[in-house]
């Protein structure tokens, strides 16, 4: 089943080990073990309990930890084959790549048994920075390989450091410089537009409070959570307030329990109702001139893949509607959001199944003609297709194609890599930059890239 936009946040963990204690790494010996707690991103099949056969194809079970007690980070190797140790190492400094390769790593490889190893990362918690490396190059002692081709990702480790508080984070891509504005932590990031600024500004999703935090200035909005909606329809989301993606100075929509539609005053936080909807909201997006507010909702009874389109006014009238304009192949039942944009004042950029037609699974919607056609991106190009699947190992990747986001020269393109991390893909040298373990936001209009350092999985829609 596919579901929209990125969800975010792969587990984290690891920085820029060039600068890693070569006595530790070339062999330390065992510390006693340390209580910990284990984070959720083992990426690796477990190894069996019985003796391998020469024939049984050799495993790697990558377990990431946080010491209890403020003791640091780990990694725990396992295989069912004894590792090679030299080549385990080599893979470790070979693939390190680094958010910020200034910043200071340190790690020991403490070996257990020729089938367990653990790496203890000596990291600088305060910072917010994170890496990734891969032991692909590992082999067991007898020469068998660890790579696997019909699992591209599964001996990537992906490391953060960092408190958890969250972060929203800028890196000049050319210039190298780096901005950190202090963030919250939520499950849902929403770029947002406003009249003040051709930057955007990102609504951080709160159970008791929403924050609209500025990307340049660090600027926050504080916005009051209403009460929720009487007879309000659930979802899998986790809120029960979507906002627009435009506010306009003193106001703003939203739709209230997946159900009805207000104009929130941005001064006293006063809200206006405008229309109620009788089916389940999968999405809505507002115009640019801020007067229609176009809505998705359920086309069948049920939770199903169908989107009706309704726009409407600044009164909550109906001006236009069409059924079945917007459909995502899910399960029944399951209420996710639905992406949609407003182009201009009268053009709608619509959600569709991803198909060989449709790599970009967007459809450009006229509101006046009701004429459609399919959107397409002629900054893919074969040959950066080509790149993506030799980078990727994936033959098929629309998915990620349609979630590219372009600098404002059109010279790089971010995305969220098969393995939870930020790349970066440089269409003039062809080659992929590491940036950060954490949420793709996208471009600010002086090139830089900017993300979220958030602690756990973040919509993006």
């Amino acid at each position: 089943m596919r579901y929209m936009a990125a969800i975010v946040l792969a587990a984290a963990l690891l920085s820029g080990c060039q600068g890693a204690d070569k006595a530790g790494v070339n062999g330390s010996s065992p510390s006693p073990s340390s209580p910990a707690e284990e984070s959720p991103t083992a990426m690796s099949a477990a190894p069996t309990t019985s003796t391998p056969s020469s024939e049984e194809e050799p495993l790697l079970y990558i377990e990431q930890l946080k010491v209890i007690g403020g003791g640091g980070q780990l990694i725990q190797v396992k295989s069912n084959s004894d590792i090679d140790k030299k080549s385990l190492e080599q893979a470790i400094k070979n693939s390190l790549q680094s958010s910020d390769p200034e910043t200071g790593f340190r790690y020991t490889l403490e070996w257990e048994s020729p089938r367990f190893v653990q790496i203890r990362l000596h990291l600088d918690e305060g910072s917010v920075w994170s890496g990734t490396f891969n032991l692909d190059e590992a082999v067991t002692t007898d020469g068998r390989k660890y790579a696997s081709t019909e699992q591209p990702y599964r001996n990537t480790v992906v490391i953060r450091a960092g408190d958890g508080e969250g972060s929203l984070l800028f890196q000049g891509v050319t210039s190298g410089t780096r901005r950190v504005v202090p963030a919250w932590n939520t499950g849902w990031i929403k770029p947002v537009q406003t009249r003040e600024s051709v930057a955007p500004s990102y609504l951080f999703y709160g159970q008791e409070k929403h924050h609209l935090v500025h990307a340049l200035t660090g600027e926050a909005l504080e916005i009051p959570v209403f009460a929720q909606e009487k007879d309000a329809y659930g979802n899998d989301y986790g809120y029960h307030e979507m906002y627009s993606d435009r506010f306009y100075g003193d106001f703003t929509y939203m739709i209230s329990g997946n159900k009805t539609l207000y104009r929130v005053d941005l001064k006293d936080f006063t809200r206006t109702k405008l229309h109620v909807f009788s089916k389940p909201v999968y999405g809505m997006s507002s115009s640019p001139d801020g007067k229609r507010i176009a809505v998705l909702t359920a086309h069948d009874e049920f939770i199903g893949p169908g989107a009706d389109l309704t726009v409407l006014d600044q009164q909550g009238e109906i001006l236009h509607s069409r059924e079945n304009a917007a459909y995502i192949s899910h399960s029944d039942g399951f209420l996710f959001v639905y992406s949609l944009a407003w182009e201009d004042d009268s053009h709608l950029i619509l959600p569709a199944d991803r198909d060989e037609h449709n790599p970009l699974g967007q459809i450009r919607y006229n509101t006046g003609t009701g004429a459609s056609s399919v959107m397409e991106d002629q900054r893919i190009t074969d040959q950066l297709k080509q790149d993506l699947k030799e980078h990727e190992r994936q033959p098929h990747n629309d998915l990620l194609l349609s979630g590219l986001k372009w600098s404002p020269d059109n010279r790089f393109a971010a995305f969220k890599s098969g393995t939870g991390a930020i790349q970066m893909y440089d269409t003039q040298e062809r080659t992929f930059t590491f940036v950060s373990a954490g949420t793709l936001l996208g471009w600010m209009p002086d090139g830089t890239l900017a993300w979220a350092d958030i602690k756990d999985y973040v919509y993006t829609f």
